[in-house]
């Protein structure tokens, strides 16, 4: 049975949980706006709510590409699940729920990553993993908050990237 590395980070983004929802779940916007310039995707088909795309990263000094499935759920949460490549077996899961802070209305966006170690060293690189996956996380969820409060991720995009 395979060891995991999980992390799970939660940001709070000021703006309304449908327009953060739907940016997260647009991947031709991540791509055409490089929303996070240190990681590449290519979306290889898409449906209404399915996905299925490549996406490359740097880890531990390694070069990582995986084939994820990505499923919108009813609730509008998001669930990619790499089926090819270096962390095949891992997931990614988004939650959001709306949250006021100082009288401000906004989204807390949930991320769980969960990646799975090798088996030989696994245990060894377990913490050194985390650790980077957490500073990563940290800085994707910051650059998708500048997308969206920043650069005023598109309002006309967001009916779309739901249904796209």
């Amino acid at each position: 049975m395979p060891r995991f590395a999980q992390v799970r980070h939660t940001q709070w983004i000021d703006a309304p949980v449908e327009t953060v929802r739907a940016q997260f779940a647009d991947l031709a916007h991540h791509i055409r706006s490089n929303v996070h310039p240190k990681l590449r995707f290519e979306i290889l088909e898409q449906h209404a709510r399915t996905a299925r795309f490549a996406q490359e990263v740097r880890l531990l000094g390694i070069r990582q590409r995986d084939v994820f499935e990505r499923q919108i759920l009813p609730d509008g949460s998001i669930e990619d699940r790499s089926v090819e490549g270096f962390n095949r077996g891992g997931t990614l899961s988004y939650r959001f729920h709306p949250q006021t802070v100082d009288g401000r209305a906004g989204t807390v966006v949930e991320i769980v990553v969960r990646l799975p170690l090798p088996a030989v060293i696994g245990a060894l690189v377990k913490p050194l993993l985390q650790g980077q996956i957490r500073r990563e996380l940290r800085a994707a969820l910051l650059e998708d908050r500048a997308d969206i409060v920043e650069h005023g991720y598109p309002r006309a995009a967001v009916g779309v990237a739901i249904a796209a």
